[in-house]
């Protein structure tokens, strides 16, 4: 009788529990704190500039757009946040919207990097062999542009999360 090979389940099981642990904290909320909302906007930022080192001009510009029209819809979007009280902890709920599409950005980005970039899947990871993939591989670029959008997309709710924030504890 042939083994079944349970490799190709390993990925998909991963993202399944990383988008159910996802929304769990979406339901409960997370305590606020200024560094908690802020930290994974500006690590998605700083990735994206080291990108504009390596890309093309034209595509550097789309990366700022992505970054800037990200912003734009978080500042829209991120109205929908809540921030509230908990056992008197401060907490915040990210808008459904911002969830869903920096999660599906973040899956998509994924599976994008593990399955188009040969420089991942390779035996030996090598930062020279990334960035001539990521130079040459037009789709990694697609990941690319995920990451600038969704970095605008929470730094926008960001913003406007620290704001709400400070409107009702200032005073």
């Amino acid at each position: 009788m042939a083994s079944l090979n349970y490799d190709f389940l390993i990925i998909p099981l991963i993202i399944i529990f990383f988008i159910a642990r996802v929304f769990l904290r979406k339901r409960k909320g997370s305590v606020y704190s200024v560094r908690g909302i802020f930290l994974r906007p500006i690590l998605y930022i700083l990735i994206s500039i080291a990108f504009l080192f390596i890309l093309s001009l034209e595509q550097d510009l789309l990366l700022i757009v992505a970054i800037l029209l990200g912003t734009l819809i978080g500042l829209i979007l991120g109205k929908r946040s809540d921030i509230f009280e908990k056992n008197g902890k401060i907490m915040y709920k990210r808008s459904n919207e911002i969830t869903i599409l920096w999660l599906a950005g973040f899956v998509v980005r994924i599976l994008i990097d593990l399955y188009y970039n040969p420089a991942l899947s390779s035996s030996t990871i090598n930062l020279s062999k990334i960035l001539i993939y990521e130079q040459t591989i037009p789709i990694l670029f697609i990941s690319d542009i995920l990451l600038a959008l969704t970095a605008g997309l929470l730094l926008g709710e960001a913003i406007i999360l620290y704001k709400n924030h400070a409107k009702m504890y200032s005073k």
